[in-house]
């Protein structure tokens, strides 16, 4: 039962993602979460007016007034519980109630605030929930982090806290009171200063740390200062080194490292020899290399992590196989089979199954200031930005962490300032001030780059030949501001300097390349996702497709009934195939051929390209000189669709970034064809929200018979 519940949650997870765009960004990570920290052994079981006694020790209720007396009334007869969620605030004195209801039951040993969007401080009562042993929170980003832990600070009892996609940006300074914590986990909290934190936990008997999926750049040097800590877990990062000072943490005994940007893994676990591993676990590595790793930890158990997603052909084999080729000579008395071949696409070709994002690779969107290559975009496209901070004393601002440095007259300096470690390459450059070289005056720089500006995006160039550094910021436009940085010593010499800045632009563009990786391997880990599920689906639809076949169709194998799928259309069409390609023909020809043939609208407000859900709407215009007109076909390969636009000049286009297409513009009986490559390329240089995009077809146009046209399609795609 506790599974089939989980599995509920999760099914309803699923039903908001796809119902409420909006919601996609926080709940993919909570898919993340639930998927990489194994929550399912943990299932909370939702408090109704009929639950029994005895089911769990762990459950669910809602911030509403009537689950709170749900709650008491469940309290009051049955004494199971051990460990609370509480999702969904809503406010009022009900919450108060809540907390008194708990503070007067002795048994509670964990608490969990599950996402409640509101919720700023927790009553004085949980002060009083003396055998409280376990926090967690998760998603509650307007919570006082800094109230609730000077209210636990007296909790003897309290052993672990989970800090989850809380976007935190101050560590709470009340950690350093809770002297018997030994657990901590914090994931999904980007903009902590961590050196800070581990400043405030070094006085408690932390001996679990646990801080993946932050987009750490670097772990702190002060982690020397928790003497006891036994575990130390930083998967998921964008760590490139660890420090030396992690060979002073004498209790350590277990070790996880996956999934981050060592460049040679040996090298930075030798940093660990000497302590008592026990548990070790890395990406994989060549075979000499993990023998080296083992001589050093004779005794720990070590394990190299292989890809989360493994090949397509390990363990998934595909029942098509097996049979006979196709043989045309028995193909003349087949008349009446062809019942598999109009379900064969309602089984094979699904609508919407498409990737939820688009192929654009990391550096494409680094240099595409339509696109913020952090991970952090919002499902409608939109992005929080990141700001460029004056050091202009008049500009400063003390609620923003980053170096102040005195200027000097007439000098305009900013820093890059970026929340927590969204960008962990910029981290290269850290306390580093940025001095601008350029024609603007100090209020036409502040006016452009500072005052009330967000940037999509920004990244480092820099010009070895001129030894100019720029600062790339994107708006509406890719800007780029000459600048050099502040010297790390005043006092050292312009070579030294120039060896120095040199040398942490080369950290900045291997991290930077790393992080690339990292980026496109995502994807590669979706595509192979999708092509597993596929593949199981692609066993299951034969089965089922074998159901409407002839039997002289049953016997044949996958090739040989794709060919007789084939031949029978082919045959079929063979009496249009002269016929020239226009759109009376192509409707006529699609039915032949199984393709679904809409008609797409042609009118629309403005330009729009959403890189989350792939769709695209575009106003397409003429250039200078070229009469464009918006009669055209795009063909889907993939979901068997040809879509028809029968606009004017300088009418809009719809379709799908996120699948494979071919476009096929007509001017009267003339087509010319154009890759999706070659499309959105030619789309994206001229793309603007408001105003038409003015397209340059290449190709020349030519007259084309249906065969000709089709043959054309299957050669493009």
């Amino acid at each position: 039962m506790v599974t089939k519940m989980y599995l509920n949650f999760k099914n309803s997870l699923y039903f908001l993602y796809n119902a409420f765009p909006m919601l996609k960004v926080n709940l993919l990570f909570l898919f993340v979460f639930i998927k990489f920290f194994n929550l399912s052994g943990q299932n909370y079981i939702q408090i109704s007016d009929s639950t029994p006694c005895g089911l769990s020790n762990r459950f669910s209720i809602y911030g509403t007034s009537d689950d709170v007396n749900r709650l008491q009334t469940f309290l009051n007869r049955c004494n199971d519980l051990e460990y609370i969620r509480v999702k969904g605030y809503m406010p009022g004195e009900h919450w108060n109630q809540l907390f008194s209801v708990l503070s007067d039951y002795t048994r509670l040993k964990g608490l969990e605030l599950f996402y409640n969007d509101g919720l700023e401080k927790v009553p004085k009562k949980i002060k009083e929930n003396s055998g409280l042993r376990t926090i967690s929170i998760i998603g509650n980003k307007d919570l006082n982090y800094e109230d609730l832990f000077k209210k636990l600070a007296k909790h003897d009892s309290l052993q672990k806290i989970s800090l989850v996609d809380n976007k935190l940006k101050e560590v709470p300074g009340a950690f350093k009171n809770l002297k018997k914590l030994k657990k901590l986990h914090i994931s999904g909290n980007e903009a902590l200063n961590y050196t800070q934190l581990i400043e405030n936990l070094k006085e408690t008997n932390i001996e679990e740390l646990s801080i993946p999926l932050n987009s750490l750049s670097d772990i702190p040097k002060n982690i020397k200062e928790l003497k006891k800590l036994k575990v130390l877990d930083i998967r998921k990062n964008y760590v490139a080194e660890l420090p030396d000072e992690i060979s002073e943490l004498d209790s350590l005994s277990e070790f996880m490292s996956e999934d981050n940007i060592f460049l040679d893994i040996n090298e930075e676990l030798s940093k660990l020899k000497g302590l008592n591993i026990r548990y070790l676990s890395f990406d994989p590595v060549k075979k000499e290399d993990f023998e080296k790793i083992r001589s050093v930890f004779p005794k720990a158990t070590i394990e190299r992590k292989e890809s989360e997603f493994p090949l397509l052909e390990n363990g998934i084999t595909s029942i098509w196989d097996k049979g006979e080729p196709f043989d045309l000579s028995k193909s003349e008395n087949l008349k009446g089979c062809d019942k598999a071949i109009r379900h064969y696409y309602a089984l094979f070709v699904k609508r919407n199954e498409y990737f939820n994002y688009d192929s654009l690779g990391f550096f494409e969107r680094l240099s595409d200031s339509k696109y913020s290559y952090n991970d952090k975009v919002l499902a409608d496209g939109s992005y929080e930005g990141v700001q460029l901070m004056s050091h202009n004393k008049f500009f400063q601002r003390g609620d923003v962490n980053y170096p102040k440095y005195k200027t000097k007259k007439g000098e305009i300096a900013f820093s890059i300032c970026p929340e927590g470690n969204l960008y962990p390459e910029l981290k290269a450059f850290n306390s580093m001030l940025w001095v601008y070289v350029g024609e603007k005056s100090k209020k036409e720089f502040l006016k452009t780059f500072i005052n009330n500006k967000t940037w999509k995006d920004v990244y480092l160039e820099y010009d070895r030949s001129n030894e100019t550094f720029f600062v790339v910021v994107k708006g509406d436009f890719l800007e780029k501001i000459p600048v050099y940085p502040r010297y790390v010593n005043p006092k050292s010499s312009l070579n030294q300097a120039k060896s120095q800045y040199e040398k942490k632009f080369k950290m900045y563009e291997r991290r930077l390349t790393l992080r690339s990786f990292r980026f496109n391997k995502e994807i590669e880990r979706e595509k192979i996702k999708y092509k597993m599920r596929m593949k199981k689906r692609e066993n299951q639809n034969w089965l089922r497709l074998k159901s409407y076949m002839c039997p002289y169709e049953k016997a044949l194998s996958k090739e040989g009934w794709l060919n007789y799928k084939d031949y029978y259309i082919l045959k079929n069409h063979s009496k249009i195939d002269t016929l020239p390609a226009n759109a009376n023909t192509l409707k006529l020809s699609s039915k032949i051929r199984y393709i679904s043939f809409r008609e797409g609208s042609v009118t629309g407000k403005k330009n729009f390209l959403n890189s989350v859900s792939g769709k695209v709407s575009l106003n397409i215009a003429q250039r200078s000189g070229y009469k464009l007109p918006t009669k055209c076909f795009i063909y889907y390969p993939e979901v068997n669709e040809v879509y028809w636009f029968n606009g004017d000049f300088e009418g809009f286009v719809d379709f799908k970034s996120n699948l494979n297409f071919v476009v096929a513009f007509l001017k009267e009986d003339l087509i010319s064809f154009c890759l999706k490559e070659d499309f959105l390329k030619e789309v994206r240089t001229m793309y603007q929200d408001k105003s038409a995009i003015e397209y340059l077809i290449n190709k020349p146009f030519k007259k084309y018979s249906l065969k000709e046209f089709w043959k054309m399609m299957d050669a493009l795609k």
